[in-house]
């Protein structure tokens, strides 16, 4: 199989090592320390999210691991299928490479995560809110740039925006050899 877009795969590679590297940093060195970044509202003070998902924690659900593992992992791999399609259907695109990019990532971090880290050792302290980490930037940039192209209706998203996407989508998973 050709590798296509290799700079998009390149930057997915980056974003995940950048994400690991801290948290191994953080783990090693820093996981006792509380160090304010913009007080009173950021901090660095890291926490192991063993709730394993930002819905399970708010909402106390008690789902285990193992299913959030399968959902990473079905996400993840839904994503990957979702940027072929796209591919397929209207060709290489650098905007939705960068989209691409960055919630892919945060996808397979998320099962990183979810697998390595027995949860997420989450670090940044939103103070009076939640605690996140890299992975979850990641993922809302990909949503900020999906708003984004939905507000200045980009001719990208056009090409995508068709009642029948999500049969043709269907259609193109069966049809994967």
């Amino acid at each position: 199989m050709k590798i296509k877009n290799k700079k998009t795969w390149i930057s997915v590679i980056f974003l995940i090592s950048i994400e690991q590297i801290i948290k191994i940093i953080i783990n090693s060195n820093y996981l006792d320390k509380n160090i304010p970044i913009l007080p009173p509202l950021l901090y660095f003070k890291p926490i192991f999210n063993r709730d394993y998902s930002w819905f399970n924690s708010m909402l106390q659900l008690g789902i285990g691991r193992w299913i959030h593992i399968l959902i990473a992992a079905v996400m993840s791999l839904l994503i990957y299928l979702f940027y072929s399609y796209l591919n397929n259907r209207i060709g290489i695109n650098r905007v939705i490479n960068i989209m691409f990019a960055f919630v892919f990532s945060g996808a397979l971090c998320s099962l990183i995560d979810k697998v390595f880290w027995n949860g997420s050792l989450d670090y940044i302290q939103l103070k009076g809110f939640f605690t996140f980490d890299l992975k979850d930037l990641y993922i809302n940039v990909f949503i900020g740039m999906l708003i984004l192209l939905a507000l200045m209706k980009n001719k990208t998203l056009e090409e995508i925006d068709d009642r029948n996407i999500i049969k043709d989508f269907a259609k193109y998973i069966l049809r994967k050899p």
